[in-house]
């Protein structure tokens, strides 16, 4: 960073501007942490000096926002510098439009560097709040300027472990039903920094019982407080949900939970980065945290008065396929959320059927595929966090021992099929067999799948065409 703020400085006195490092720059130095986002304001339109810093310094020169003049340098090292005109004529008038204390100070970068913390320009006591671990609004326009910002307090309150004040809770609650007009994706921009803390499902909580927020997001969590009370159920369908991703959390951040070959498992495949910089992990949360929420709308009394929720799963698939949508996830997001809800029931029925039969496991995997981890460990938290509260002091062993017993069923055998390219293809079939036309290849890839995992040949290419052409011969293909 001394390097590039050392070239700005350079510049800064060759263009005669006034340049300030502002907002989340100044408050990561005073935490010491490493950001890699730096943002500054000048005194004029910045694009030509921001083009020249760019040259200087050797990164991408881009025009973020023509009208708002703001441009943005993009480095190879990962730096990303912003630069916008001042809003105002004084820097404390531009500080004012910010959204929180913490983030409204600056540093005139041609004062001594590194930063001397008593140069800081710190007009609405930035510092002090940092001090006091507290997330303060700048005025009452705060969140009507730009309502992401209630969001965002609770993003900084997760990531920092600060408190919100209790002025900007009571402002986030009255103007709550603003977040309702904001772009899905800047939403979801905000909601999985979230989901990527090791609490969320205590800033989930939060931002439902004491910012009326996250109800304007998903309204269906209303419906979900009303129902849910049955033989299995002591507590509401939005209770238990949020419990479970609880649950979720203390499995995956736990070190001795699982087996350790399942646990290295878990961490390599929950880190997986999905779609932009999402990852597995925060999909398997939210999944979890909406499992049930089909509960509502498939709600029947039997006719002994038994509260019963068959079909759930069904009617909670559509309902998360609609989230995915409006938040603006990817469609790879969008099926894999819709699996989780539609699925999750699939290892309860295992284990009540009491049959982890190869043909029973087959099938599961093959209905689960890829997110087969994912639905197990949803699974296991929705199982427990019932059982729990039913009986604190029950024994689920048995449970976890089916649900480990299945994931390593699927790591072992099936995983190693998921895939068969790497054994056979099509073409290798189409060439070896003379096949003609009109042959459906994938089912005769799905037989050699089904062979491999049930033992009858071994994972060869060899062995393949071998066992298709004992096929052929029989069924004459």
């Amino acid at each position: 960073m001394e390097s590039i703020i050392t070239s700005i400085i350079n510049l800064a006195k060759s263009f005669d501007i006034v340049i300030y490092l502002v907002g989340g720059s100044i408050r990561d130095i005073l935490l010491n942490k490493n950001n890699m986002d730096l943002d500054f304001v000048i005194n004029q339109d910045p694009r030509a000096f921001t083009e020249k810093v760019a040259s200087e310094i050797g990164g991408t020169f881009i025009q973020l926002n023509e009208i708002h003049k703001t441009c943005r340098i993009v480095m190879q090292s990962d730096y990303i510098l912003d630069f916008s005109k001042m809003k105002g004529d004084k820097i404390e008038e531009d500080l004012y439009n910010r959204d929180f204390t913490i983030n409204a100070m600056a540093y005139d970068i041609q004062n001594e560097w590194p930063l001397i913390v008593e140069k800081i320009i710190d007009p609405y006591n930035g510092k002090l709040d940092m001090k006091n671990r507290n997330i303060k609004h700048l005025h009452e326009g705060t969140f009507k300027d730009d309502p992401i910002r209630m969001l965002r307090a609770v993003r900084f309150m997760a990531q920092l472990e600060y408190d919100i004040d209790d002025t900007t809770k009571a402002l986030i609650d009255v103007n709550a039903s603003a977040i309702k007009a904001i772009a899905g994706e800047r939403i979801t921009n905000e909601l999985f920094k979230i989901l990527e803390v090791s609490k969320s499902y205590f800033y989930l909580s939060y931002m439902d019982k004491y910012l009326h927020l996250l109800n304007k997001i998903f309204p269906e969590l209303e419906e979900m407080k009303e129902i849910g009370e049955c033989k299995y159920h002591v507590v509401d369908s939005w209770t238990h949900s949020i419990y479970t991703v609880k649950v979720v959390e203390s499995f995956i951040y736990a070190k001795g939970y699982f087996e350790d070959h399942i646990r290295e498992a878990y961490e390599k495949h929950s880190a997986e980065v999905i779609a932009a910089d999402r990852t597995r992990l925060q999909l398997i949360k939210l999944g979890a945290l909406f499992h049930d929420v089909g509960k509502p709308s498939a709600k029947k009394i039997d006719a002994n008065g038994r509260v019963r929720f068959r079909g759930h799963e069904i009617t909670g698939a559509e309902i998360i396929k609609k989230y995915a949508e409006e938040l603006r996830l990817s469609t790879k997001e969008k099926d894999i959320l819709t699996k989780y809800v539609s699925l999750h029931m699939l290892p309860l029925v295992s284990y009540k059927n009491n049959d982890v039969s190869s043909k029973a496991l087959y099938e599961m995997f093959n209905k689960m595929g890829r997110e087969t981890l994912d639905i197990l460990l949803i699974a296991l938290a929705d199982i427990i966090a019932t059982r729990k509260l039913l009986n604190p002091h029950e024994e689920m062993a048995i449970f976890k021992v089916h649900i480990e017993y299945i994931a390593n069923n699927y790591l072992t055998r099936y995983r190693t099929v998921e895939d068969i390219s790497n054994i056979i293809t099509g073409n290798d079939i189409i060439k070896s067999l003379q096949l003609q036309e009109g042959v459906i290849i994938g089912e005769i890839m799905e037989d050699i799948k089904k062979a491999i995992f049930f033992g009858k040949i071994a994972p060869t290419k060899e062995a393949a065409i071998n066992y298709i052409k004992e096929i052929k011969n029989k069924q004459k293909i």
